[in-house]
């Protein structure tokens, strides 16, 4: 990225508040890491969130004493013990939240605080993938047009360190079930010269964080010293003509040989910390890309050769149309999605390889499966809203992760007012309202996302409700809890 990403663009602001301290060095004492912000120490605990899986779902409590197993999506229905350890475990984890699980038994899913928000603190990034989901965001959705390579920084697309801190502050005021999180967004977060020292600030505030980027100008070391539940790196193409054309810029330029060495040194030097952060990578694929595949699995392999079993997981998916484009930027022809869940399912060619490494390949849910019938659903509402927000650049606050920066969904910002009061706000109640008369859910929220997710199993429980079934919710609740562990975190979903 250019010299302009460094901070130095970011005009003077008035600070009514402490900034955020820059990174310190780290070292270990009594096998725990140590960091230090500002004149405080902090220590890193795996006792805080608990022993990580690659995957909910990896590792199970005894099941010997159970006599009949949940089906994790399908609400008061079982399946044999077989059937549920094969079955995805993504949507067990709510049952682990006692706050918001009492109130979702009640019906009161206007007052689920959320369980992380989406971090889009800069809309700046260096590539310019033509399928990007923020890119309806950094074209019209802004001030000022970041759809170009390396975009400079400015008071328009990133938010100063004083809002930055703001923001942190405010998101831990909605922890709950000791239960929040930041997904680090874009955008792309190294973009944003603040990112790494606001990480650290956070997590001394008990907030865990999740870091999606495309891993060119990533710092291995700042985001590691940082303690991530997981750092997701973009790869999706093991060539440098396809990684350019997929990714939208010159394939002149060094990004793909740039992304292998950081891959790699983030591999190495996770094993050599004996970090528990989780390392994964993502391969996304349309026609563009889908002849790429085995060669990105290859890139893999000679990381994992040349660095040691430092990734822990790679996540697989096709490229998604979403309903906000003005346009099918995704290159999708009709076989294109059974064509990458050949290569990538058991037995696939992408599978055999990371399968040889000891690398668990994941399909993200609902990706390979068509959008579900709207008989699925209970009534026109809107249920999942509250369980995940997002906060943008410029201090807005969006009713849900999953409008990408539509300002229809904004309901408030926090340089105005504060989060709570946001929450319980008319303006939230308005745009709720305005949002169920769209039934946006079985339109434009695209189906393998969270809150769509959320949203079947919440329908599901409400039908159980009219009926006068909620003591079969209720068991059923009690034997999923009994069959999963919790994660201490809510990014696997």
């Amino acid at each position: 990225m250019n010299s302009k990403i460094d901070g130095s663009d970011i005009p003077p602001v008035e600070r009514t508040t402490k900034i955020i301290e820059p990174l310190r060095s780290s070292m270990i004492v009594d096998g725990h890491q140590v960091f230090k912000v500002g004149n405080d120490f902090l220590f890193s605990n795996n006792d805080l969130i608990g022993s990580l899986q690659r995957y909910p779902g990896e590792r199970l409590p005894d099941l010997d004493g159970l006599s009949r197993f949940p089906i994790p999506d399908r609400v008061g229905e079982y399946c044999s013990r077989q059937e549920f350890e094969a079955a995805p475990k993504y949507m067990a984890q709510w049952v682990h939240w006692p706050e918001r699980f009492d109130l979702i038994m009640q019906g009161r899913y206007n007052e689920i605080p959320p369980v992380h928000f989406e971090g889009i603190f800069t809309l700046v990034c260096n590539f310019m993938c033509p399928h990007c989901s923020r890119r309806i965001t950094r074209t019209k959705w802004i001030d000022n047009n970041t759809w170009q390579n390396n975009s400079p920084v400015d008071q328009y697309n990133t938010i100063p360190p004083d809002g930055l801190k703001r923001a942190i502050d405010q998101i831990a005021l909605m922890r709950t079930d000791s239960q929040m999180g930041i997904v680090w967004g874009g955008g792309d977060p190294t973009a944003n010269p603040y990112t790494y020292s606001a990480m650290l600030y956070a997590r001394s505030l008990g907030i865990t964080a999740s870091f999606l980027t495309n891993g060119v100008f990533l710092n291995v070391e700042k985001v590691l010293g940082t303690d991530p539940i997981l750092i997701r790196i973009s790869l999706n193409c093991g060539s440098n003509d396809t990684y350019s054309k997929f990714h939208g810029f010159p394939k002149e330029w060094d990004y793909f040989e740039r992304v292998k060495i950081n891959i790699r040194d983030l591999a190495r030097r996770k094993l050599e910390l004996n970090a528990r952060t989780l390392v994964g990578i993502s391969l996304i694929a349309d026609d563009r890309s889908l002849d790429d595949l085995v060669a990105a699995a290859e890139v893999i392999r000679a990381v994992v050769n040349d660095a040691g079993p430092g990734i822990d997981y790679v996540i697989a998916r096709p490229v998604f149309n979403y309903a906000h484009f003005d346009h099918n930027y995704g290159q999708l022809r009709p076989d294109t999605t059974q064509r990458v869940y050949e290569m990538v399912s058991e037995g696939g060619s992408v599978w055999k390889i990371l399968h040889e490494l000891g690398i668990p390949l994941i399909l993200i849910k609902d990706s390979f499966e068509p959008p579900p019938p709207p008989s699925l659903y209970n009534d026109s509402r809107c249920l999942s809203y509250g369980m995940f927000g997002e906060i943008r650049h410029n201090g807005d606050v969006q009713l849900c992760s999953d409008s990408y920066g539509n300002p229809d969904y904004t309901i408030g910002n926090l340089f105005t007012n504060d989060i709570q009061d946001i929450w319980k706000s008319n303006k939230r109640a308005e745009v709720l309202s305005s949002i169920n008369l769209k039934e946006c859910y079985k339109s434009i929220c695209p189906h393998n996302s969270r809150g769509h997710h959320y949203n079947r199993l919440f329908h599901q429980i409400e039908k159980k409700r009219l009926e006068g079934n909620m003591d079969i919710v209720r068991q059923w609740c009690e034997d999923l809890r009994m069959a999963t562990l919790p994660m201490g975190h809510s990014f696997f979903i």
